[in-house]
């Protein structure tokens, strides 16, 4: 079994979830050892704390220290988005393979940067695109590409969250343009864009042109460094998107960050000529599925229980219906990158990708500034 070094840059919450799942790699699969050397965040009580939990040999407040650590084979970035591309090309440089949460880059020419620097140094990448890796959501893509639901007519995706639905809870840096570029837009929206590739662009293309609104609903918040203070947030609570794929078929995509009552309804609905397929993330082991089979009598959705003929779900549960968790998904994601590191696959999400999927965002920001549908090549 090959060891595989890990250094964490950044212990906040995405790390912990992050964590759960690369600590779980070794038993559910045993093809490779990750050995956690060292974790590295500015606030020292959090680094502390999931050195604890997850063994890591060392602590610091310097993410230069992770970078340089001999030891370090892999760099996983878990930072505020601002940060991402010094940090993510530093580690290139370094001969380092890089996980980096999404949306990877600020601006077009960072974005850029960090896909030269991975391609460069020759090293593994991949960008936290976590949704595509439930087993349920492979099924749905196995039934898209048989043509089990016939032509793709369209996709509609949405991601509810509601961390920011109280007005009374205070700043955090995704609230600031100048730390995070975006709001709901890059944090969740890009999941749903992501997905969107994954699932129908085998008949649909990719994404060609779209069309975006977005609102700030709670335009102020106390301050996130000085509580007698009021900011204001420039980042999008929520946004609605129309979009056009490359056959001219249409779709919709809809996020938010203040939608109260939903802490992670994530999902979509995919409409064929002779079926359509439905998934939400509160069910995640679940998916629905109709197909248009001539027989009146039976006719309506029925549920795909989860079950070990699901992906790689028979890695966390060798019992059909038991049903995995969220943590378990994030083992999987991992155990792809680390697997490509071994030397034994690829990885569909990685850096080049990720700065597919921040363009796609940028034509959405442009749309919105301009009032009108932008081509993807226009940015």
């Amino acid at each position: 079994m090959k060891d595989i070094g890990i250094g964490l840059i950044g212990a906040g919450n995405i790390a912990q979830f992050h964590m759960q799942g690369y600590n779980s790699v070794r038993e559910a699969y045993g093809e490779v050892n990750p050995r956690f050397v060292v974790v590295a965040d500015l606030i020292e009580e959090r680094a502390q704390s999931i050195a604890l939990r997850y063994n890591f040999e060392k602590v610091t407040a310097d993410w230069h220290d992770v970078i340089n650590d001999p030891a370090v084979d892999c760099v996983l970035i878990t930072t505020p988005n601002y940060v991402h591309a010094e940090m993510a090309i530093a580690a290139a440089k370094a001969g380092k393979h890089v996980m980096c949460e999404k949306p990877m880059a600020m601006d077009k020419a960072e974005g850029q940067a960090m896909v030269d620097a991975v391609k460069a140094a020759g090293v593994v990448s991949q960008v936290d695109f976590i949704y595509r890796k439930c087993p349920a959501t492979e099924e749905a893509k196995k039934m898209i590409d048989s043509g089990a639901l016939g032509d793709i007519i369209t996709f509609r995706g949405w991601f509810d969250a509601a961390y920011k639905a109280d007005p009374a809870s205070p700043m955090e840096w995704r609230q600031y343009e100048k730390y995070a570029g975006t709001g709901a837009l890059g944090d969740i929206t890009a999941h749903v864009i992501s997905l969107s590739d994954y699932l129908v662009n085998g008949q649909l293309g990719g994404i060609d042109e779209v069309c975006a609104v977005w609102d700030i609903a709670i335009p102020e918040r106390t301050s996130m460094d000085d509580p007698a203070k009021i900011d204001k947030v420039d980042t999008d609570d929520l946004n609605y998107v129309l979009v056009r794929y490359q056959n001219g078929r249409i779709g919709t995509m809809y996020a938010s960050r203040v939608a109260t009552g939903h802490d992670c309804r994530m999902g979509y609905e995919i409409h064929g000529t002779k079926g359509t397929v439905k998934f939400n993330v509160e069910r995640l082991n679940e998916l629905e599925l109709f197909l248009e089979d001539g027989d009146k009598q039976k006719r309506g959705f029925k549920t795909l229980s989860p079950n070990t003929a699901h992906g790689d779900y028979r890695h966390y549960s060798i019992y059909d219906d038991m049903g995995i968790s969220y943590s378990n998904v994030m083992g999987i994601q991992a155990q792809s990158f680390l697997r490509a590191v071994a030397g034994g696959g690829t990885v569909d999400t990685d850096i080049a990708y990720g700065y597919y999927v921040d363009r796609v965002m940028e034509a959405m920001q442009k749309s919105i500034a301009e009032r009108r549908w932008v081509k993807i090549s226009e940015v």
